[in-house]
């Protein structure tokens, strides 16, 4: 007999924000425990979503007794498998109406993958319902139980009254996810959190400590001038590839993409690591960027500068189209090493600052002026 009191409350606690708790996962968790000590026997609780990212098509929030609920991605293949087309998700999605299968009953239809492997696995009954959003775009949940008859009408209808406020908790939590996703996606990690926590404010920046990297494609103009469009577009986002998991792995955090070139720093925390923790970081990541392609000699090849120094990190810009980014003296000095790489003939420069700091194998080439700067700087090669 399902509690219809423990029910009211349930949908209440949903409907006024699932306060205290702010995690998608607790949340789910919470809900189908509540549900069962309401006498509503789920066993399986799953909660299909589509999110904005560039190579993950959804998300699954899973949820059992014993493992919890746990969050796996989708990647857009998915949409060509038999799994997904012979299932209920897709019609559901189509016609907006909730799918229920009695699997427990001899005469269920097996059209569907699902209902062979649920029963292997003891369940008697399935309910899929549509989630739909304010703006008409629909996502997927379904209940399963292994109760003896599976749901009773009463815990149908339950399941039913919880469908709308879970749907408003979950396009929620969704668009902060896909905010999350695009922000971090065009503006980076750690700046896209600042970012969403209100750091939007023209001129809203701190200073920093960091190592400055800056790396671009050598021969890009040759590049583009003999290749189509399409072959100049798979260099970079392959050279553009090799960089970004070596960065993140390391600590640090690509701030912009500029033509054939890209700007990275690898933050120097004041409890974490120090400045020759952070110019390893840099410079494995560099290393691991080159390996990726190939080595030296590969068809995709690039120069990288180093400098390590004190930035402002934040917003700037126009008054409706800001950037967060990083300006400074020492981000110049950077970005000037990179230009006078190619004229030295060395593909991994980097400062004095830096080349104090390495530990490996280092070669002082030159001393040159370089442009808005003072007097002559030492430029020096890493792999020498």
């Amino acid at each position: 007999m399902v509690d219809g009191r423990a029910i009211d409350e349930l949908v209440e606690w949903m409907c006024d924000g699932a306060q205290p708790l702010h995690d998608g996962r607790r949340i789910v968790t919470e809900i189908c425990a509540r549900l069962n000590r309401a006498g509503v026997p789920v066993d399986l609780f799953r909660l299909f979503l589509f999110t904005i990212h560039p190579t993950i098509m959804g998300r699954r929030l899973q949820w059992t007794e014993k493992t919890g609920t746990v969050i796996t991605e989708a990647d857009f293949s998915l949409f060509d498998t038999e799994q997904y087309k012979r299932n209920p998700l897709p019609r559901v999605i189509e016609t907006r109406q909730p799918i229920r299968l009695h699997l427990a009953d001899p005469d269920c239809p097996t059209d569907y993958i699902i209902v062979e492997e649920l029963r292997q696995e003891g369940f008697t009954d399935y309910l899929c319902q549509p989630v739909i959003y304010i703006d008409g775009e629909v996502h997927t949940m379904s209940w399963s139980s292994r109760h003896p008859g599976g749901f009773s009408d009463e815990a149908v209808a339950a399941l039913q009254r919880v469908r709308g406020p879970l749907t408003r908790l979950v396009e929620s939590y969704v668009l902060r996810l896909n905010a999350v996703n695009i922000i971090s996606t065009y503006v980076g990690r750690d700046a896209g959190e600042r970012v969403l926590n209100g750091r939007i404010r023209r001129g809203d920046a701190e200073e920093i400590s960091a190592v400055i990297m800056f790396a671009d494609l050598k021969g890009f103009t040759d590049l583009s001038n003999r290749q189509p469009a399409s072959a100049v577009l798979e260099a970079l986002n392959r050279f553009f590839d090799a960089f970004e998991e070596p960065i993140r792995e390391h600590g640090g955090e690509i701030l912009k993409f500029m033509g054939d070139g890209l700007l990275a720093i690898f933050p120097i925390r004041e409890h974490g690591r120090g400045d020759a923790a952070a110019t390893a970081d840099a410079c494995a990541a560099t290393d691991a960027a080159r390996e990726s392609l190939g080595g030296p000699d590969a068809e995709i090849a690039f120069r990288s500068a180093l400098h390590i120094g004190r930035l402002s990190y934040g917003n700037m810009g126009a008054s409706l189209r800001l950037d967060f980014t990083a300006i400074g003296p020492a981000v110049n000095l950077a970005a000037r090493l990179l230009s006078v790489a190619s004229s030295l003939g060395r593909d991994d420069v980097c400062s004095a600052e830096i080349a104090a700091l390495i530990g490996g194998k280092v070669e002082m080439i030159s001393s040159v002026a370089l442009k808005g700067f003072a007097g002559e700087r030492e430029v020096w090669a890493r792999g020498a």
